[in-house]
């Protein structure tokens, strides 16, 4: 029975051995090409882009989604397209935004409507890729609920650190979900417009609206403010027929958007786009979509500057 004992404790050692092993050993050579490293540079782009500036916040819905050279000819500010991917979840966005924002700054916030949802903001497997492969944060900054939802993935991205074919650069050198897909902006340059028509579209959302979020929502703004910066609040583009699966939901995020006291610029409809102007998923855009989404947000803001200087 002792014997026994000790291999079974021996297993347990080896096994949370190889477990260690796998949380601390650098990211992998195809992990490396993600685009969840595109964050190295957006992070750079926050520390040196000088002012005047504007910051937009999202997903990739605003990464692959925007044209910042247009607003930067428009509005005469440095843009600088902080999106990613949208499971790294708002509350990290917000969180790790904030430490770079610099006064005079225009922040510009347009989460994907799930993140208003449940917990999905909280983040989930890419949440866990950026924090421990890109490396460039410490855990101090994660909140309980963050490290909760992450846990889930940690076993799988262990046993990845094992897999030989994580040690080859990926072949997808020419796809929008790779680190070198962005511009000087942050913008997602990289698109293969021959690929047939998108035929992906979003069900009902089955959680209810989690207020916490927008309260989270409204203390970042408090601390743009604090900072002398202006924060303004937006909708993604979305497909259509997505839009409509939930529509009800969408009213419900516009209408606590305004309760909140947010200054919120433009409607849902707006960004509602047919399934012709959607790349690849419902929140990404194509070069036309692109263009026509980027000239409505302008429109939005320089309404906005106008009704400012008016007052």
């Amino acid at each position: 029975m002792k014997r026994f004992l000790k291999k079974i404790a021996l297993f347990f050692f080896v096994l949370m051995a190889l477990f260690l092993i796998g949380i601390l050993l650098p990211a992998t050579p195809r992990a490396k090409t993600s685009l969840l490293f595109s964050k190295i540079q957006k992070d750079s782009l926050l520390v040196n882009i000088p002012s005047p500036r504007i910051i937009l916040i999202g997903g990739s819905s605003i990464s692959m989604s925007l044209n910042s050279q247009r607003i930067k000819d428009s509005l005469g500010l440095n843009p600088v397209n902080t999106g990613v991917h949208a499971a790294i979840g708002l509350i990290f966005m917000l969180d790790h935004t904030i430490k770079y924002i610099k006064q005079g700054d225009l922040v510009v916030v347009a989460p994907e409507y799930d993140q208003l949802f449940g917990d999905f903001a909280y983040g989930s497997n890419e949440l866990l890729h950026t924090f421990l492969d890109t490396r460039t944060e410490n855990i101090s900054v994660l909140r309980w609920k963050q490290i909760e939802n992450i846990n889930t993935f940690l076993p799988k991205y262990v046993l990845s650190k094992f897999k030989p074919f994580e040690y080859e650069k990926s072949a997808d050198w020419n796809t929008s979900y790779i680190r070198n897909a962005f511009d000087k902006y942050g913008d997602c340059v990289k698109r293969n417009e021959s690929m047939q028509e998108n035929t992906l579209v979003f069900g009902p959302i089955s959680e209810p609206i989690n207020k916490d979020i927008f309260e989270e929502l409204k203390d970042f703004e408090r601390k743009v403010n604090a900072r002398g910066a202006k924060m303004i609040v937006t909708f993604p583009a979305f497909q259509e027929a997505s839009f409509n699966n939930i529509a009800s939901e969408i009213k419900q995020v516009e209408q606590t958007y305004h309760g909140y006291g947010f200054k919120v610029i433009g409607t849902p409809e707006e960004y509602k786009f047919p399934n012709s102007l959607i790349y690849d998923t419902p929140y990404h855009l194509t070069t036309k979509g692109i263009e026509i989404r980027t000239q409505i947000l302008i429109k939005e803001l320089l309404y906005d500057a106008h009704l400012k200087r008016k007052q």
